[in-house]
């Protein structure tokens, strides 16, 4: 009969087998191996800023008044660029910089104040932009300066009509206005012809640019709506 006897060599386990005189040794278990890993964060490219060519088509698909996508930063165009920035808060620059291009593929929607069939224009002072609004939808927008609310240079808000257009310059106590359709008869005027200022700076009058004016005046007869609010 065999007889196996353990014996502690260096650490290790060794079984002597009596009835062969051989030895062996236990097997000893493996260390574990320990794998390192790190974290790695990936980050989204900023997008391209657009070009002034695909900025205008922006503008013009979202109602701004940029007109031709020809790819020359005009006086429209800065309006256009101006107006959308009013509407969506941001400094106004007439540039297309990173917050306006940011804007510009998630912008702010403008819901109008009256939503009655037909067409009419608001004014809204607080922005400092114009909606023609057709059947309750805003189609286009308007860069404006309205009075700046020095002494009597206060623009009246409420529901008006036009009253009188004069289809010229005309040359008032205050300067002239180009194809001015007045909406009291007080002498405030949707109107051409100064300077339109990135805030308000008018003597009370509506004032927009003389492209805009063009797009408007054929429609602004006796009675057209403006509401300023």
């Amino acid at each position: 009969m065999s007889k196996t006897a353990k014996v502690l060599v260096a650490g290790s386990v060794v079984l002597l087998a009596a009835a062969c005189g051989q030895a062996r040794s236990a097997p000893v278990p493996a260390a574990h191996a320990v794998t390192s890993t790190t974290a790695t964060t990936t980050t989204t490219p900023k997008p391209a800023p657009p070009t002034t060519a695909e900025a205008q088509q922006m503008l013009n698909t979202l109602g701004y008044q940029a007109r031709q996508a020809n790819g020359e930063l005009d006086d429209e165009t800065k309006h256009a660029i101006v107006a959308f920035q009013k509407v969506q808060g941001l400094p106004r620059t007439g540039v297309v910089d990173d917050a306006t291009a940011a804007a510009l593929r998630s912008p702010r929607t403008i819901t109008p104040q009256h939503d009655t069939p037909g067409t009419h224009l608001e004014v809204d002072i607080a922005h400092q932009v114009g909606y023609l609004v057709t059947d309750g939808k805003v189609g286009k927008i308007y860069d404006v300066s309205t009075g700046d609310g020095t002494g009597n240079r206060i623009t009246p808000l409420g529901d008006m009509h036009v009253v009188n257009q004069i289809d010229f310059w005309e040359y008032a106590p205050l300067g002239r206005l180009y194809r001015p359709s007045y909406i009291n008869y007080d002498g405030i005027a949707v109107h051409g012809g100064e300077p339109v200022e990135p805030v308000p700076s008018s003597n009370g009058c509506v004032r927009m640019t003389n492209p805009s004016i063009d797009d408007l005046f054929p429609i602004m007869h006796v009675g057209f709506e403006v509401l300023v609010f």
